[in-house]
Order: C-alpha cells, then sequence, then structure tokens
C-alpha cells in the first residue's frame, strides 16, 4: 500500500503533516476501540500499528497492519460511521491524527491526496477478496505461506527478510490457530523454505515458498 508520508511523497506529507497532529503510544497500547467514533484519520509516522476484531475474549482476528507512513481506517472515517475494529499498537508508535472535518477538505482541495485515497481503497478491497478466497479455499500452508510473502513485501521485498511479528500474530492474519502455525513454520524451516532465527521467521528469497501458493 502506497505511504502518504514520506520522502517519495513530500509535498503530500508536507500538506499532511501540517493537518493533523500527532501522538505517541506504547508496545500493545489501544489506539481506537471498535464503535468507537472515527474522528481521525490516523497516519503512522514510525512504529507498526494492527486493526482487530475480537471474535471473544482471548481471541482476535488480524484485520490490518499498517507500516510507517501509512494510513488506515479510511472508509469510517470517509463515511462517517464507527470504526468497525479495534487498532493496537504493536510496538512504540507515533501516529499523525488529522480530523475528520480536515480529511474532507483534504480530499477536495488535494488531487494527490484523493488518488492516494482512491488507491488504498481499491487496494483494500483486493487484499479482503484474495483473504476471503483464502480462507475458503486454502490449506493452513497456503495460508501462513501467503502471509509470510506479504509481509515480506512490506518489509520492502529486499532478502533477506526478516519478520518480525510473532507466531500468534502470523497465526491471526493467517486465519488457523497458533499451534498450527507453529507447525507450518516448522516444517517450512525443515524443507528450507525458511530459517529461524532468535526466535524469528527469515526469508531468503520468495521464490520457494511462493511457490506453495500457487
Amino acid at each position: 500500500m502506497r505511504p502518504v508520508l514520506g520522502d517519495q511523497e513530500a509535498d503530500l506529507g508536507q500538506l499532511l503533516s501540517s493537518s493533523g497532529k500527532k501522538r505517541q503510544f506504547g508496545a500493545d497500547e489501544l489506539i481506537f476501540s471498535e464503535g468507537e467514533s472515527a474522528d481521525n484519520l490516523p497516519v503512522v509516522i514510525s512504529g507498526r500499528v494492527k486493526m482487530v476484531h475480537f471474535l471473544e475474549p482471548g481471541k482476535e482476528v488480524i484485520i490490518g497492519i499498517f507500516d510507517r507512513g501509512e494510513m488506515f481506517a479510511v472508509p469510517p472515517v470517509f463515511d462517517g460511521k464507527s470504526y468497525p475494529s479495534a487498532a493496537i499498537a504493536m510496538e512504540p508508535t507515533e501516529l499523525l491524527l488529522i480530523p475528520r472535518k480536515r480529511f474532507l477538505e483534504l480530499i477536495k482541495t488535494s488531487p494527490d491526496f484523493a488518488l492516494a485515497v482512491i488507491e488504498w481503497m481499491c487496494a483494500m478491497l483486493r487484499e479482503k477478496t484474495m483473504t476471503i478466497q483464502n480462507l475458503a479455499t486454502a490449506s493452513p500452508d497456503h495460508r501462513v505461506a501467503k502471509v509470510l510473502l506479504k509481509l515480506a513485501e512490506k518489509e520492502g521485498d529486499k532478502f533477506p527478510v526478516r519478520i518480525g511479528l510473532r507466531r500468534q500474530d502470523i497465526a491471526e492474519m493467517a486465519g488457523v490457530t497458533t499451534e498450527t502455525a507453529i507447525r507450518v513454520i516448522r516444517r517450512f524451516a525443515e524443507r528450507g523454505l525458511v530459517r529461524i532465527d532468535r526466535g524469528k521467521v527469515v526469508l531468503d528469497s520468495a521464490a520457494e515458498l511462493a511457490g506453495i501458493t500457487d
């Protein structure tokens, strides 16, 4: 997903930075709750955020993970409804919070921002469609491989790639139990598709792992 803050988007980044306020969150700190009024568009300045839906106490499904420069929770801020899921900082994180009124003004006055919002919506729709298809038809190996490749792509796709997420996070993104994700990743490591380095998954390339998802 195209970042809206960063050197490659200097003009747009400066415009957005002047349109909101910054706020810092600690690791595992709640940013907003499901059902809370969507008063601000959050953009990640640094750190990493996950949006989650809690199925029951102690069990959650990760809706999306957002990194430096990325905005999230766009639809509820656009239509004025409540946040459909909670957002939690996965590590020390700084956000830019743009008030909804200013967000709507920017869509009307900044073609670059309007295009970025449209691209975000399209990318999210494609991703959700693929996720539904994946959950409906794919094996656990296929699901976990898809998640690992997606995370590698978010890291810049410069190999080797070290996946910083916990097994629990990978499992929740893949729609499998943590135990299943651990077993699948262990099988991948035994086959040489990934490496385990100090408890984290490392991909030396995407080619062999991508074969599982074909």
